[in-house]
């Protein structure tokens, strides 16, 4: 398939498509024409770049998996330990953020009791995604 009928099945523009290429995360075939011409692995490959990086996996991550796998050099227990190192990650980080809201939190409040003592209005702000604390 050519690169506009690639842009279609997959979502993702030409530009994209391209440094993809340069990156190796994508392989295009070069037609007589010089035009790139694309396989079907390449739509399955560019689907599980989005997955992945809607994972948090950086480009470079998936390089090194993309090629991993078309090596067949990794196993599924270097993937479990992959996305288990991914997990930790996104574990740490939720902690780091809730610990910010509950500081944030405290703050506000210390704010906004801080207003009410002195008799100023306080606008009607709503927290917005607030995360129940349990």
């Amino acid at each position: 398939m050519n690169v506009g009928e690639l842009e279609r099945r997959s979502g993702i523009g030409r530009h994209a498509l391209r440094y993809y290429e340069k990156l190796g995360l994508i392989v295009a075939h070069r037609r007589t024409n010089n035009y790139r011409s694309y396989s079907e692995q390449t739509v399955a490959d560019l689907q599980f770049i989005q997955t992945a990086q809607s994972m948090g996996f950086s480009l470079a991550a998936i390089g090194d998996i993309l090629a991993a796998k078309r090596g067949n050099t990794i196993d599924c227990a270097q993937g479990a330990a992959l996305i288990a190192e991914k997990m930790a990650e996104i574990q740490a980080k939720i902690i780091a953020l809730q610990a910010a809201y509950a500081s944030l939190d405290t703050e506000r409040k210390k704010l906004e009791a801080s207003a009410i003592a002195k008799g100023l209005m306080l606008p009607h702000l709503s927290v917005r995604g607030a995360v129940s604390r349990q």
